[in-house]
């Protein structure tokens, strides 16, 4: 389940616009207060982009080391708008059980 919300969360993130690898880790954690390490996030990137969902391309960084800037793709569009209605559900059904329980 965690791979399935990293993989949604990571889709939503590059829908907003490009990031390179440790900005999608920070914004990760800063954004949506998801704790993942470096070490789960590549691999995923890396399966994401040869599913043709994501792209990357390396480019000179600001002073430092080249970055591999993420980009969605029109594939990877259309799996996540395929995605937010299941998670909107998800999502709506937790909320409910979680009111049950708190009252």
């Amino acid at each position: 389940m965690r791979k399935g919300i990293l993989e949604f969360v990571i889709l939503l993130s590059l829908s907003r616009r490009e990031h390179y690898g440790f900005e999608l880790v920070t914004g990760l954690t800063e954004r949506a207060a998801i704790d993942v390490p470096e070490g789960t996030i590549y691999p995923l990137l890396l399966r994401l982009s040869k599913d043709g969902l994501i792209q990357s391309e390396l480019r000179d960084g600001d002073g430092g080391a080249p970055r591999k800037y993420y980009t969605l793709t029109a594939k990877g569009s259309t799996l996540l708008a395929a995605m937010i209605p299941s998670w909107q559900k998800l999502a709506a059904s937790v909320d409910g059980l979680l009111e049950g329980h708190l009252q």
